[in-house]
């Protein structure tokens, strides 16, 4: 069972195959740290280039992992040792996974990236409790090529392009300009919650000028929120919009009758859902005068 999704979110030309040149008295391990980030990487430069030596002489051409399929396969990785390091030691699939993530981690050192990837995904998937759910996500591309990927339910989606591969977690999302690589990562924006009026309430104001109000309408504020968008919608007529930096706004006077209103929460490359809509009513309450008789002869 696969746990994850791959989408190509942008098709580029492939990419001219990578190498390397030994420096002078540099050792396989000091290639692997320079070029791969790990001197643990050699056994992986020894795997993919067919040697049976970490002796290597200056001058010599290496070919380097395709950075696109390493990358998944460490982050298919690092998912699998995370689900394993927090599974209960007593739990039925956690000897099995374990097996998975020690045949895993033999092919990455192998350089067998693709294998590696899949196996780690498999040990994943007997211990996450959400391996057996479809991933939710969303996909849209814009007039300039820029596509953002949203991922809301299920397993992680890899979101690749320009030979990088970018996991996109539940409850984040990702922008990917079009011809560049995918960058981390970030949450998702949830809908702010309407906190008052409360849904229903009926409100009673004197007419001024055949306008009643003013009502201020609060909401949640919403973590990585910048300012937030009300949208305020009546029976009939022109609706309200407004962009304001707080969680409240104070409604200029309006006929009687029934609104409808909604808010977004909004940061630089993401605009929510719309919360939950709420209604509220304008009625008048009219001041009856009394007049008395006049007090004279």
């Amino acid at each position: 069972m696969r746990s994850a999704l791959l989408l190509l979110a942008w098709l580029a030309t492939t990419p001219l195959e990578r190498q390397v040149v030994v420096n002078e008295r540099e050792s396989l391990a000091q290639v692997a740290e320079r070029t791969l980030g790990d001197p643990k990487g050699a056994s992986e430069l020894k795997a993919l280039n067919g040697l049976t030596s970490d002796e290597v002489p200056a001058g010599t051409t290496l070919k380097l992992p395709a950075e696109a399929d390493r990358t998944r396969a460490m982050s298919a990785l690092a998912a699998a040792r995370n689900a394993v390091a927090q599974a209960d030691r007593n739990a039925a699939r956690r000897e099995e996974a374990s097996a998975k993530l020690k045949e895993a981690e033999a092919q990455f050192q192998a350089a067998d990236y693709v294998s590696a990837a899949n196996t780690a995904d498999s040990a994943w998937a007997l211990l996450s409790p959400s391996a057996g759910q479809p991933s939710t996500f969303r996909v849209k591309v814009d007039e300039t090529g820029e596509t953002t990927v949203s991922v809301h339910t299920g397993p992680p989606v890899r979101v690749r392009a320009e030979d990088k591969t970018q996991p996109v977690n539940a409850g984040h999302m990702v922008k990917v300009a079009k011809g560049q690589a995918p960058p981390s990562a970030e949450l998702l924006l949830e809908p702010p919650r309407p906190r008052a009026p409360n849904d229903g309430h009926r409100f009673k104001f004197v007419p001024v000028n055949g306008q009643l109000g003013p009502v201020t309408l609060t909401w949640s504020a919403v973590t990585g929120a910048r300012e937030y968008e009300v949208e305020v919608l009546p029976a009939t007529g022109t609706p309200l919009r407004h962009t304001v930096p707080t969680t409240q706004w104070k409604l200029p006077p309006l006929p009687a009758g029934r609104y409808r209103w909604t808010v977004r929460a909004l940061s630089e490359n993401q605009k929510s859902n719309a919360s939950a809509e709420h209604l509220f009513e304008l009625t008048e309450d009219r001041v009856k005068l009394q007049v008395g008789e006049p007090n004279w002869k």
